[in-house]
């Protein structure tokens, strides 16, 4: 299969609530008309089964959520530098592993994507559950625009 150059990434547990909010953007995402280079993922709970769809891509834009002191709804744009240097929160991950250790472990087999774009989160509720929060629900146009942007940035 070919990769199209661009890949927009959505990671969470659809079944902690607001934890999976980067699986509900990419759900809207698949119905958008959306141009031919960009693909969109539901990378779930995948863990460091990411590497694969990450490799070698121009640009990976990621949304999941992260644990840092601040509003639940926040939205925070980390660079893959960022993540890599440490410069970044600290990640969520109610899943199998963090972004940043998909991405180092990228790095380190040289299967870097030559861009990378997280966007996070504040959570405000990851007890059991499959609806959004209304704060987090609320951001989700905010969410889409930033990744489109990103997208437009690309071209």
């Amino acid at each position: 299969m070919d990769k199209k150059p661009i890949l927009i990434l959505g990671l969470g547990n659809l079944l902690l609530k607001d934890e999976g909010i980067g699986v509900h953007v990419v759900q809207r995402m698949m119905n958008m008309s959306l141009p031919p280079d960009v693909e969109v993922l539901d990378g779930g709970t995948l863990g460091m089964k990411l590497i694969y769809y990450i490799e070698n891509r121009t640009k990976v834009i990621v949304i999941d959520a992260v644990l840092i002191d601040d509003q639940p709804g926040t939205i925070y744009r980390f660079t893959g530098k960022d993540l890599l240097e440490g410069n970044a929160c600290q990640l969520f991950s109610a899943h199998d592993i963090n972004f940043t250790h998909v991405l180092k472990n990228a790095e380190m087999f040289g299967n870097t994507p030559g861009e990378v774009v997280f966007i996070g989160i504040k959570p405000e509720d990851i007890s059991p559950g499959i609806e959004l929060t209304p704060v987090i629900e609320a951001q989700i146009p905010r969410i889409l625009e930033l990744v489109l942007k990103e997208i437009e940035v690309s071209k």
